[in-house]
């Protein structure tokens, strides 16, 4: 039962307990070796936050354009390579900046939104769904980087999905919806998708109070041991 929880709320001891955590540190540090000298960690944040834009221009024109969902998976690589690379590019080479630290995590931000956005307005979901969606990602966003602040450690990861794994999702959203016949049904009064997604967050929601409670009861444990 202890590793259950471990798992659903996240372990303080990592920084991240996502499913492709492994696999993709490694490809990063392969990507890494491979830049060349004159790219830096700046130029690779605005190539995500480039991959995102043409993302959500992608989602939205499919409403006129049903073929330009083919994009979406292409840019949201083009994403993830700018925003995850970028910064263990600068840590290689000698260090984390305040400024790459800022572009990057704004580039995080930005990115999301836009794209999250996008769905609203694309024949993938409605503009409630997404608004729940946006919503709970701002609130796990907020809280994470509370987390960092409070406990100088970064939650980047719950129930074993990460950065990486919410971009896949995105990227491979589309596909899923037309194989579940939701643009068709986007015109009903409360469509299904907006069912599951408003059960979705009710259940994140509370999970992540629960995650609230855990985590304070160990940062109140952990300051009353150093006093």
């Amino acid at each position: 039962m202890r590793e259950f929880i471990r798992w659903f709320f996240g372990d303080p001891a990592q920084r991240t307990q996502s499913f492709l955590r492994t696999q993709e540190q490694r490809l990063i540090q392969s990507l890494v070796e491979k830049i060349p000298a004159h790219v830096d960690s700046l130029q690779l944040s605005g190539i995500g936050v480039l991959g995102a834009v043409v993302a959500a221009a992608a989602l939205v024109s499919a409403r006129s354009w049903p073929w330009t969902v083919s994009l979406v998976p292409v840019a949201m690589a083009v994403n993830w390579f700018g925003l995850s690379v970028d910064l263990p590019l600068a840590r290689s080479r000698g260090g984390e900046a305040a400024a790459e630290g800022m572009s990057h995590h704004l580039g995080e931000i930005f990115s999301h939104l836009t794209i999250l956005l996008a769905y609203g307005f694309s024949p993938f979901l409605t503009m409630r769904g997404a608004t729940i969606v946006i919503v709970c990602y701002l609130l796990f966003s907020a809280y994470g980087y509370i987390r960092a602040a409070t406990r100088h450690a970064e939650q980047m990861a719950y129930i074993g999905i990460g950065v990486t794994e919410f971009r896949i999702l995105l990227a491979l959203w589309p596909f899923a919806a037309m194989l579940l016949g939701v643009p068709q049904s986007l015109e009903d009064r409360l469509p299904p998708i907006d069912v599951a997604i408003m059960s979705l967050a009710a259940f994140t929601v509370i999970g992540l109070i629960a995650k609230l409670f855990l985590d304070g009861r160990k940062i109140t444990a952990a300051t009353r041991g150093e006093e």
